[in-house]
């Protein structure tokens, strides 16, 4: 164990000692910033003695001890919320891998089935059985409750995907199929599972069929779709909330404050702004998802609707017209679940989001937050007091020279980084208007005229000062997103099954291991029947000393995969040489005391 896990241990059981539990991955990145604070580096060059080791320690306990405070609120935000988004990603992920794999096993055992040839009725009946298989496993991934999946609704699936499969392609029209390469065979087993996925979408339109599928009313209402109300409400909030904060300081020689809560007020805003940021990304994900369940559902509706019109008083319609229709309302019935599956997701990130704001409380009085609400917070532009030259290697983006000026990315999250390293990281909005600053690759916004200036006057000065500031508050560093700089910080991200972080100590166990690995290389193609190897190595023989006929039947021993061997005739059965048409000129054996060694020839 090295003095920096020492020292994270020390801290996990002092606060819990104290009734005030934390994580292990809050304790290590308070640890690593306090000691990057120190030494500029977060990992220890050298041992500490007992001394720096007890301070360090104590210093870390004391951070971790003052849980109300606004900057290590801001710290457990960062932590929960991306440990909880990670989380979420790492498990769909893990899930989307896991259905691949099955999926291309499924595919793998229907495109390597060997068949002789179209009449092989016993391998057209398993290539039809793998199919089947394949397409209940590709059904069974639309079911959201599987858990209440009984064996009756196996039963009435299992009869609907059969009867869809025999009505798209039978089992006696296996031929053409056997005798597509493999890349075409997979294609055309993709589209074989729209197909029938369709086919039984329609069935439940109809109500004569589609068990275990959602109807199009469960996956476009329920209770996730109304969070996009929600989440802008809480923004609004939000955002006004920063204003107020903005313009204290904005006018903060009106206020006698002391330092202490004008520092406490910084790290508030800080907190703000980077739930705000949480907010609005979430916001962004929510739209993209809901615009995306609307092209579905609109499609969904349309390719129902000409589907019954082609249906509605027939009971057989051409496949060239209704196959293209159950394809895309599949597509679109898969497209509306995902969507709902990650929209449950973002509800659960909303709801975690929403418990860390309650647990979040603003210190600044109610009186000077009205007279905040009166007083003006922005101030007017005035273009030219900014003395900008080209010399300086400072790049000026403006609307009027930079076809793509909207989409510029602002580095540091679009703040003024002259305010953030003259006023101790205090966070104020940039202003585009006044011009986007491009040095060494970082767009840069500034709050006023007298901020651009002094850039400009030591560009690199304040590009430094960011990292400084940063070090110094650590929970700035995901907000600027300056993590590139900070690349020696080890934050490990621990998940325990039912808690978004673990809570638990890690406790060191000896494993047994082998010494030795052994790699087993398993040819899974390997024939290992002895009788079946022999009998190709016959038939390959034969095949190299016989000339081939211009005839050939289905019975002809010429032919190559012919399942008959004809071995050479024996001239007899016994050996007792009593049978007559035996050969006079073929020496006999005779085992010498049992029988009598005389041979007449009868």
């Amino acid at each position: 164990m090295n003095q920096l896990d020492e020292v994270v241990k020390f801290a996990l059981y002092q606060c819990r000692a104290r009734n005030n539990p934390i994580t292990e991955t809050l304790a290590s990145y308070v640890a690593q910033t306090i000691l990057n604070k120190r030494t500029n580096k977060f990992y220890l060059e050298e041992k500490l003695n007992e001394s720096e080791l007890n301070e360090l320690k104590n210093e870390t306990l004391n951070k971790l001890s003052n849980q109300n405070a606004p900057d290590l609120k801001t710290i457990q935000l960062q932590i929960q919320y991306d440990s909880a988004y990670v989380e979420m990603e790492l498990q769909r992920q893990e899930k989307i891998k896991k259905q691949s794999n099955e999926t291309g096993k499924f595919i793998d055992d229907v495109v390597t089935l060997e068949i002789k040839n179209a009449k092989d009725f016993e391998g057209l009946t398993t290539l039809y059985t793998k199919m089947f298989h394949y397409l209940i496993y590709k059904n069974k991934e639309l079911i959201e409750d599987p858990i209440n999946f009984d064996a009756q609704a196996q039963f009435n699936m299992d009869k609907e995907v059969g009867a869809a499969l025999e009505s798209v392609i039978p089992r006696a029209a296996l031929g053409p199929f056997v005798s597509l390469n493999p890349s075409e065979k997979v294609t055309q087993l993709v589209e074989l599972a729209n197909l029938v996925i369709g086919i039984r979408l329609f069935n439940k339109k109809i109500g004569k069929g589609g068990v275990s599928l959602s109807s199009l009313e469960d996956l476009t209402k329920y209770n996730a779709r109304e969070l996009s109300d929600q989440i802008k409400q809480i923004a609004l909030e939000t955002i006004e909330q920063c204003e107020i904060y903005t313009t204290f300081f904005i006018n903060q020689e009106k206020f006698q404050m002391n330092n202490e809560d004008i520092e406490k007020y910084k790290d508030e805003l800080a907190f703000l702004r980077q739930y705000l940021s949480y907010i609005l990304s979430l916001q962004e994900d929510i739209e993209q998802s809901e615009a995306m369940i609307e092209q579905n559902r609109i499609r969904f509706i349309k390719e129902m609707e000409d589907l019954k019109k082609l249906l509605e008083h027939k009971s057989s319609a051409p496949k060239e017209q209704v196959y293209p229709k159950f394809a895309l309302l599949a597509q679109s019935h898969i497209g509306l679940f995902e969507d709902k599956q990650i929209s449950i997701e973002r509800v659960e990130l909303f709801r975690l989001l929403v418990d860390l704001r309650k647990m979040m409380k603003l210190s600044m009085p109610l009186a000077i937050q009205k007279q905040c609400k009166q007083m003006e917070s922005t101030q007017p532009d005035n273009l030219a007091l900014i003395n900008y030259q080209p010399e300086s290697g400072v790049q000026r983006l403006l609307p009027q020279n930079t076809p793509d000026f909207m989409q510029t990315q602002l580095d540091y999250f679009g703040f003024c980084i002259w305010s953030v390293v003259k006023k101790n990281g205090l966070l104020i909005p940039g202003k585009p208007s006044l011009g986007v600053f491009r040095y060494r690759d970082k767009n840069c916004v500034f709050s006023n005229e007298i901020a651009i200036n002094e850039f400009l006057s030591e560009p690199q000065r304040y590009l430094t000062g960011v990292i400084d500031i940063c070090r110094q508050k650590p929970h700035l560093i995901r907000l600027f997103r300056v993590e590139e700089n900070f690349k020696n910080l080890n934050l490990k991200l621990t998940f325990e099954s039912g808690s978004l972080l673990s809570n638990k100590l890690m406790v060191d166990k000896d494993v047994q291991t082998p010494v030795h690995f052994i790699e087993k290389n398993l040819d899974p193609n390997y024939c290992w029947n002895e009788w079946e190897l022999r009998r190709k190595a016959i038939q390959m023989a034969n095949i190299r000393k016989r000339q081939t006929k211009a005839s050939q039947t289905i019975l002809s021993n010429f032919k190559v995969d012919s399942e008959a061997q004809v071995y050479e005739m024996k001239d007899q059965s016994t050996s007792t040489g009593q049978n007559k048409g035996l050969n006079p000129l073929r020496p006999r054996n005779y085992i010498v005391g049992l029988r009598d060694k005389t041979y007449n020839q009868q």
